[in-house]
C-alpha cells in the first residue's frame, strides 16, 4: 500500500554522456527541490550535463549511502546500474525515463513532477524487486567476479560461431549438459529482458524464483526452467579455446575459462523501487511490451 517517505536528501544519477535532455530536467528540478529544503547530491554526470561548476560532485557510493531517495535520470541500463549501487543502503529509486523502453524507469519525463509531488505526499509504493548473485570460480577457490544483480547473468559465446557446452547442477544435483550459444539466468524483474527475448516466460515482479533460459539451444527439448529462490545453481564451462564471457546485467563482464564455474544464487539483497499505485504490471506489459496485444 502507499506509503511516505521521510525525505530530507535526494540523489540524483544520470544516464553516462551529457544531454541536453538531462540539463534542461535538472534546471527544473534543482529549484523545485530548493523549494521543498531538500538537499540534492549530484554524480559527476549531472554536474557535467548542467555545465555550472558552483555544485558539489558526489561519488555514487556516497550518494547511495547518504540519501533517503535516489532519482535515476536515464534508461533501464542506467536503474540496473543504480540498482547495484544500493545494495547494502537498501534506498529507494525512481526511474525517469530518458532512454528508449523504459520498462524498469517507467516514470515519463513529462510527468517528472506530478509524481514528485506524488512521492512527497506519500501516494507511491515501494516494491521490493528480488536479485541474484553470482560468483565466478576459478581452479574450485579463486572468486573471478562476484556481484549482485537485478535483470540477469549471461554466459555468451563471443564473435566465434562455435557452439559452447555447459554442465548444470541444482542443489549439487546434475540437471543437465547444454550446448548452444549460451544461458541466461534471471530475476523475476530480468524475465522480460534478454531471457524473454531467448523465449524464456514472464515472471511477475513479486516472485522470488531464478529462470534459466538456453540461448538457441542445439537440442529442441531444452527449454526454460523456473526454479526456486532457495537454489543454489552451478554451471561448469567445459569449452576450451573459445571467446566466451559472462556478463551481469549487460554491464560487467569477465572471460571464462574451461573449468570455470559460475554459481547463482538468490541474494540477501533486494532492490526497492517507487512505483505508482495507480498503475499495475499489467499495464506496463502492454503498454511496454504490448503484451497481449493483437
Amino acid at each position: 500500500m502507499p506509503q511516505k517517505l521521510s525525505l530530507h536528501s535526494i540523489g540524483i544519477l544520470t544516464k553516462p554522456h551529457r544531454s541536453a535532455e538531462v540539463r534542461h530536467l535538472l534546471s527544473a528540478l534543482l529549484p523545485w527541490f530548493e523549494n521543498r529544503n531538500l538537499r540534492v547530491m549530484m554524480d559527476r554526470e549531472a554536474i557535467l550535463s548542467l555545465g555550472d561548476g558552483a555544485w558539489k560532485t558526489y561519488d555514487r557510493e556516497e550518494i547511495a549511502a547518504k540519501t533517503d531517495l535516489v532519482i535515476v535520470l536515464g534508461g533501464d541500463g542506467t536503474l540496473l546500474s543504480a540498482a547495484r549501487l544500493m545494495t547494502a543502503t537498501g534506498t529507494p529509486i525512481l526511474g525517469v525515463n530518458l532512454g528508449t523502453l523504459g520498462f524498469l524507469a517507467e516514470v515519463p519525463k513529462e510527468e517528472t513532477f506530478r509524481v514528485l509531488e506524488s512521492v512527497v505526499e506519500g501516494h507511491y509504493v515501494i516494491e521490493q524487486r528480488a536479485m541474484i548473485r553470482g560468483t565466478v570460480i576459478r581452479n574450485n577457490h579463486d572468486i573471478i567476479l562476484d556481484q549482485d544483480v537485478l535483470n540477469d547473468v549471461v554466459i555468451n559465446k563471443g564473435i566465434t560461431a562455435r557452439m559452447i557446452e555447459v554442465e548444470i547442477f541444482s542443489n549439487t544435483h546434475f540437471v543437465t549438459d547444454m550446448k548452444g550459444d549460451g544461458v541466461i539466468f534471471s530475476t523475476a524483474t530480468g524475465s522480460t529482458a534478454y531471457s524473454m527475448a531467448a523465449g524464456g516466460p514472464i515472471l511477475h515482479p513479486e516472485s522470488d524464483g531464478i529462470v534459466m533460459t538456453p540461448i538457441c539451444p542445439h537440442t529442441l527439448t531444452q527449454r526454460p526452467i523456473v526454479f526456486p529462490g532457495s537454489v543454489q545453481l552451478e554451471t561448469l564451462f567445459k569449452t576450451g579455446e573459445a571467446n566466451v564471457v559472462v556478463t551481469f546485467d549487460g554491464q560487467i563482464s569477465a572471460p571464462l575459462q574451461k573449468g570455470d564455474v559460475l554459481q547463482i544464487t538468490r541474494s540477501k539483497f533486494v532492490t526497492r523501487l517507487l512505483v505508482s499505485p495507480d498503475r499495475n504490471y499489467f499495464e506496463v506489459l502492454r503498454d511496454k511490451l504490448r503484451w497481449g496485444g493483437s
